[in-house]
């Protein structure tokens, strides 16, 4: 059984720190040496890197370094895992150059960024990067026509996780799941594709410039092949949005932010891409990925990039709140409302937390009233009827979770008698 319980700041942290990263200098292995020297829960150890996807890394670092400190069952199980990514990113890397050659063969341009080409161009190892599915930035006007070509090659329109988000799979279309992305899965292959004409959604008042982004686009070779992606300065950016989107709940996007920096940092025109922070407004969240990758895995930035950094009383105070989740065990059930507190508290001008706030609203509101197949098998009712819909889901919901609720307050009274 494990020995934790809420949080972890101890060594099992602290080694996945050392290790999730593709080079360990002097200090760090020496760090590392000394931890290994202590008990350590291992099964607890390997599943929270497999939980924040970093399992490569870390397996890699231990190898390379301390293998004999290692329980022998516990290297071999890592090396399974590791070996299985390994696979797992070459079968899909190869499904992406057929989707880009499609794509290609139709006059659709398309830029794979993330993923396998993440993984070539940041950490300039294949095997180190865990990813699962494919991102691919197309031009909004071929949003629909890429998306046919899914459809007609095995996949399927998809949605993300919840029951309350749906696919009828009686119409071949499009799966709408905001503003900026498309979702396709081919269930067979478990190959999932993420189709976006905008980085992320509009209320993170983000979208770089669209002229600008196609004139600056990178040549990276993997797999035999050489393809466009987006510039360092670009995807700096992007991975720090995408961080805080997710709230940094995972470590490998800390860590593709270090990696990339680390290969990147001296082609970065710094004062350029604190300018296009400063014009998106994600400045903060832009600084908080810097201050995390500082913070957590030891990488260098300029000196006044970090000043500048650090003199944001904020930005710390939301990494001290990454930090405290970061390992923990428990996961908040309360994360909608904790989601948006946070994405208020990364915003700098009012107007940006003024468009949160309201999308947030917009949006609870539509998922409130609108329809899907639940309703519709609870109370089958004929087209005609199909309006009362709108007044049955939100009454569905209502019972259900005012159900849960009562649940939980009667669970809480009875187990503190």
């Amino acid at each position: 059984m494990s020995k934790h319980t809420s949080v972890t700041t101890g060594t099992e942290a602290e080694l996945l720190l050392c290790c999730a990263r593709t080079h360990l200098d002097a200090k760090t292995r020496e760090r590392l040496r000394l931890l290994l020297r202590q008990e350590l829960d291992w099964p607890y150890l390997i599943q929270t890197a497999l939980t924040h996807h970093v399992l490569p890394l870390v397996y890699s670092s231990l190898n390379a370094n301390n293998p004999e400190a290692v329980p022998k069952a516990s290297l071999d199980q890592m090396r399974h895992h590791y070996r299985a990514n390994v696979q797992d990113s070459f079968f899909r890397t190869a499904e992406l150059l057929k989707l880009l050659a499609l794509f290609q063969s139709h006059g659709i341009k398309a830029i794979p960024f993330k993923g396998p080409v993440l993984a070539a161009s940041a950490y300039r190892d294949f095997s180190l990067r865990q990813f699962s599915d494919l991102d691919i930035f197309v031009e909004k006007r071929h949003i629909f026509e890429a998306g046919r070509l899914l459809l007609s090659h095995g996949y399927q329109s998809g949605s993300e996780e919840g029951d309350e988000l749906e696919h009828d799979s009686d119409h071949e279309e499009v799966a709408f799941l905001g503003p900026q992305f498309y979702v396709f899965v081919k269930p067979e292959r478990q190959i999932r594709v993420d189709l976006q004409w905008r980085i992320t959604e509009s209320y993170f008042a983000f979208s770089l410039d669209r002229e600008g982004l196609w004139e600056r686009l990178v040549p990276v070779a993997f797999a035999g092949k050489t393809v466009l992606t987006f510039a360092p300065k670009d995807m700096l950016l992007i991975l720090c949005v995408h961080g805080s989107k997710h709230r940094w709940e995972r470590l490998k996007w800390i860590c593709d932010v270090a990696e990339l920096l680390r290969v990147s940092k001296e082609e970065i025109d710094w004062g350029e891409i604190q300018q296009e922070a400063s014009r998106q407004g994600v400045e903060r969240m832009f600084g908080l990925g810097l201050f995390l990758a500082h913070e957590f895995l030891g990488t260098n930035l300029p000196k006044e990039i970090f000043k500048k950094v650090l003199a944001d009383g904020a930005t710390k105070s939301v990494a001290q709140q990454v930090r405290k989740r970061l390992f923990a065990q428990t996961k908040d059930q309360r994360g909608e409302d904790k989601k948006v507190i946070f994405y208020l508290r990364t915003k700098v001008r009012w107007q940006d937390r003024l468009q949160l706030s309201f999308c947030y609203l917009s949006q609870w509101l539509r998922v409130m009233v609108t329809p899907t197949s639940i309703e519709r098998e609870v109370l089958p009712l004929p087209d005609p009827f199909f309006f009362l819909y709108y007044f049955f889901r939100p009454l569905r919901l209502t019972v259900k979770h005012g159900w849960i609720a009562l649940t939980r307050i009667y669970k809480g009274s009875d187990s503190a008698k």
